[in-house]
């Protein structure tokens, strides 16, 4: 499976502050990170993303993007197992976190390495393209957070 990409940046509605930042999203639903790239192409970002967080592991490179989104709850690696490997190779990078499930979220942030991240981290789905602009936005302006060890 290979990351989705815009096609043309020739054509890309890029302007204003979100010009030349740069998203990743990882979700394994096709829809959702096909869905979510759009949005962010549309609201001027350079969004990619992939619905195989190993394939996005696999070809990470450092201080490529200014935000990374992981869904939590995926097959094979899920988001915060992502994350501590992302974090090994970038320290610096910026991550979010997208969850449906309440029940996994809760029960997740009552692990002791979790439970010590921003709640502005973690963004819930369903959320409206508005909303999802604003809080990347507020995220990206932020000072960084604290990370895990």
């Amino acid at each position: 499976m290979k990351p989705r990409k815009s096609g043309d940046k020739s054509k890309s509605r890029r302007t204003g502050e979100n010009e030349n930042k740069r998203i990743l999203i990882v979700d394994d639903e096709r829809d959702v990170s096909l869905v979510l790239k759009k949005v962010f192409d549309n609201a001027g970002f350079a969004a990619e993303s992939y619905d195989d967080p190993i394939l996005a592991l696999k070809n990470f490179r450092t201080g490529s993007f200014d935000l990374i989104l992981l869904d939590i709850k995926m097959p094979e690696m899920d988001g915060f197992s992502l994350y501590k490997q992302l974090k090994k190779q970038d320290i610096n990078a910026k991550i979010c976190f997208l969850t449906a499930s309440e029940m996994y979220f809760s029960r997740l942030r009552k692990d002791e390495d979790f439970c010590k991240l921003d709640e502005d981290l973690f963004i819930h789905k369903p959320i409206g393209n508005e909303e999802l602009i604003r809080k990347v936005n507020a995220l990206l302006n932020s000072i960084p957070t604290r990370v895990l060890d």
